[in-house]
């Protein structure tokens, strides 16, 4: 294991590294299959344009993206992140994406977003956790859902792919559910 923050008997999470920038996490960002309902892709990836969000987000205050690390195989297979995170408030944004492909529909992103919520509530004292998804992206809905979000509203086309725009799907978590949840063990 390399330098694990949050763990569970699959995977850990660890801050991103500078060598993750050069591993598969920068085509996974070039990839239109992984991005389609996300904003990244749109434009080429570059090794400028990663350096500088790792330079922003290590120094950040706000933001923190983790990589959620495979323990068997020490394999970084995406990334998962807390943003706009507002301590007055007690609230944040949670971000995920399981860029290895062959990773997909087996539970590490629910999983993923479970593990970090709880840190949020449990240590960072969080009261909202929020998060959107394109309405066409039903593998994020539904792990987000299978963590414990519920669904709180619809940005009506806020997304636009392939000469169509898309509505997003708002949902959140507060404490006081998260609390009256049976969190199993991850």
């Amino acid at each position: 294991m390399h330098h694990p923050f949050l763990n569970t008997n699959i995977f850990y999470l660890r801050r991103l590294e500078k060598e993750d920038l050069e591993s598969n996490y920068f085509q996974w960002l070039n990839d239109q299959n992984i991005t389609k309902w996300m904003r990244h892709g749109i434009f080429p990836n570059s090794y400028e344009s990663m350096k500088n969000f790792y330079d922003s987000q290590a120094m950040s205050k706000t933001d923190v993206v983790f990589a959620i690390v495979l323990k068997e195989q020490d394999r970084h297979i995406g990334n998962i992140g807390l943003h706009s995170i507002n301590y007055v408030f007690r609230s944040a944004e949670i971000g995920i994406i399981i860029g290895e492909t062959d990773c997909w529909g087996k539970g590490y992103a629910a999983a993923a977003i479970s593990l970090l919520s709880e840190h949020c509530f449990s240590r960072l004292n969080m009261n909202r956790l929020a998060a959107g998804a394109v309405d066409k992206n039903i593998g994020s809905i539904r792990a987000f859902e299978k963590a414990g979000f519920s669904r709180e509203g619809i940005s009506r086309q806020a997304y636009f792919c392939e000469g169509q725009y898309h509505d997003c799907v708002n949902l959140s978590l507060l404490h006081s559910e998260w609390l009256g949840k049976d969190h199993g063990s991850i």
